[in-house]
């Protein structure tokens, strides 16, 4: 059975960071931004908490308005200018947060004579799939005196908890499409290729791969207009943490345009890694999964709905 949790606490008032205090008024805290609204989030939180964001676009990044904020947007050519950037600025404390969805090709563009004299080290940490690259990344930071921060240590209440988060509770059959998408997702994140499976209770449907969640769906969408699923099986995303991902960077996320991409493509509901997956702007995601009538569920690791 799947205790009630729904939206009461989690998201609630956006606590300012357990443990995070600046050792001096103002002293600044390093957000390297990918696109959506997480970052924004980020950057008030710290600000409320005493600190000074100072936000780094970069990717998906780019498109937002990050004029209320110290920022400096960096071209992928621009990558090797980050560390001397936020030395400069006293940012010892970093995030990384957003989305993005194409990784650069360092082959095919002029880089800046810092990322230049990096290119050995970059070309090695592109190497594998994206949490060997993530921590790979981490490693780099590390190495040049940064700590990074989980976005989960910056604001505790977008973790989600374990039992029904949003919508109706689901019955026995998409029980089992949970149980099924969740094996299936943490055995895709063993082998470091995606964090995302969707099943019915009787089969896998799709994995993500480097497509990113949005097209995995997309295609399952594509597989129910060719008749590929039948109109009454019901089929559920699961989105599970990595075993071995360093849970500082990239913890699975769903928000509203999650429950709207999993109505789109049929889906009846959403599974999560509870403790180890974000929850973005918890309202918004009840409102359109009650609108939609999807549930979503958070799952202990090695638990069953």
């Amino acid at each position: 059975m799947l205790p009630p949790v729904g939206p009461t606490g989690l998201n609630a008032g956006l606590p300012a960071p357990a443990g995070l205090v600046p050792a001096t008024p103002g002293e600044a805290f390093g957000i390297v931004a990918g696109g959506g609204v997480l970052p924004k989030m980020i950057a008030d939180t710290l600000e409320g908490a005493g600190f000074t964001p100072v936000v780094v676009p970069v990717g998906d990044g780019w498109l937002e308005d990050w004029s209320g904020y110290r920022n400096r947007p960096l071209k992928w050519s621009q990558t090797g200018d980050i560390f001397p950037y936020l030395r400069k600025v006293g940012a010892r404390h970093i995030v990384f947060c957003g989305t993005i969805s194409i990784r650069p090709d360092y082959r095919s563009m002029i880089p800046s004579l810092q990322t230049l004299r990096l290119l050995p080290e970059i070309f090695s940490i592109m190497r594998g799939g994206d949490d060997t690259m993530l921590r790979a990344v981490s490693r780099a930071f590390e190495r040049r005196g940064f700590e990074l921060h989980g976005v989960q240590e910056v604001i505790p209440g977008l973790l989600a908890p374990e039992g029904l988060l949003a919508g109706r509770a689901p019955d026995q059959a998409e029980a089992r499409a949970i149980a099924r998408a969740a094996e299936a997702a943490r055995a895709l994140g063993h082998l470091d290729i995606g964090q995302a499976a969707v099943a019915s209770a009787e089969r896998v449907i799709a994995l993500e791969g480097i497509e990113g969640t949005r097209d995995m769906l997309k295609r399952v969408a594509e597989l129910r207009r060719q008749g590929r699923i039948g109109r009454s099986e019901r089929t559920v995303l699961f989105k599970a943490v990595k075993p071995q991902q360093d849970r500082r960077l990239d913890l699975p996320s769903i928000g509203a345009e999650t429950i709207e991409q999993a109505a789109e493509a049929g889906l009846c509901g959403i599974g999560v890694s509870s403790g180890a997956s974000l929850v973005i702007d918890i309202d918004a995601l009840a409102e359109a999964a009650a609108r939609r009538g999807l549930f979503v569920v958070g799952v202990a690791e090695g638990r069953h709905p």
